[in-house]
């Protein structure tokens, strides 16, 4: 690990200061888990959520062990303490230093959200290396912890994606959509604003391709296999001449940032 550092990649395949395997996989749990209790987690929590199952906590040799090793293997911060800190009443968490990719994306996307701006949505975006928990087989996340941070990188995908298309950037457009779908490639509505970023861009076979690609992805996962209609219609006026490109108001909404709601598809 470098000296001095610790960054906590978890919007994509789980790694740390940028590497994948860094840490053992009992190592890389703990520090998952701390990551994503900024608060801290108790001795007991953490025997808990550390062992194969709730009924059966880790011993607690086995877990002052695990947290030896794992401080070993990561150093100090540059002030001389540990990354794991015991902030005291059995009570541990990370060092403040330690960066954690999501946080930081849920603070720009929130910002960017909410003032409209493109500066940090670009930035928040630049975390996202595709599926958010890749590769963390922990039982403690499920299924609604991985949907609700895939909602808010899909989220500030298209808010990006369309304040590019009203700043005639359909390049950046383009390039939102994409970090998005990386995330989630069957939210429609990306790909409808890739689709008119790709067009807004002359690029009208950009325009096919995404179409393709959404039908094969949605054929998948749909419950009739087909795009939803608002998709296909984006797609038909996008191929045909003189027809106006619809735009489709949102039909369900999520509260996942304050003042922003997530379309479903």
């Amino acid at each position: 690990m470098l000296a001095g550092r610790l960054s906590i990649g978890v919007l994509g395949p789980l790694t740390m200061n940028g590497r994948a395997g860094a840490l053992t996989p009992a190592q890389s749990q703990l520090i998952v888990l701390l990551a994503l209790h900024p608060d801290g987690l108790t001795n007991s929590e953490l025997r808990i959520l550390l062992s194969a199952d709730s009924a059966h906590p880790k011993p607690a040799g086995s877990l002052r062990q695990l947290i030896a090793r794992t401080r070993r293997s990561l150093g100090t911060a540059d002030d001389g303490n540990e990354w794991i800190r015991h902030l005291g009443h059995g009570r541990y968490g990370l060092h403040a230093n330690a960066r954690v990719d999501l946080r930081e994306f849920e603070a720009l996307a929130a910002e960017g959200l909410t003032l409209a701006r493109t500066a940090p949505l670009t930035d928040a975006l630049s975390m996202v290396r595709g599926q958010p928990f890749a590769g963390c087989y922990f039982w403690w996340i499920d299924v609604a912890t991985i949907e609700s941070v895939t909602a808010r990188i899909v989220a500030a995908a298209e808010a990006l994606a369309e304040l590019c298309l009203a700043d005639r950037d359909p390049a950046a457009a383009v390039r939102a959509s994409r970090i998005g779908l990386a995330a989630d490639p069957s939210a429609e509505p990306l790909w409808r604003v890739l689709m008119r970023a790709e067009h807004a861009a002359g690029n009208l076979a950009g325009v096919m391709q995404a179409w393709s690609r959404c039908t094969a992805v949605i054929a998948e996962v749909a419950c009739d296999g087909r795009a939803a209609p608002a998709t296909e219609a984006v797609y038909r006026a996008l191929t045909s001449t003189g027809h106006q490109v619809p735009r489709t108001p949102p039909t369900r909404s999520s509260r996942i940032f304050p003042g922003y709601s997530v379309p479903d598809r």
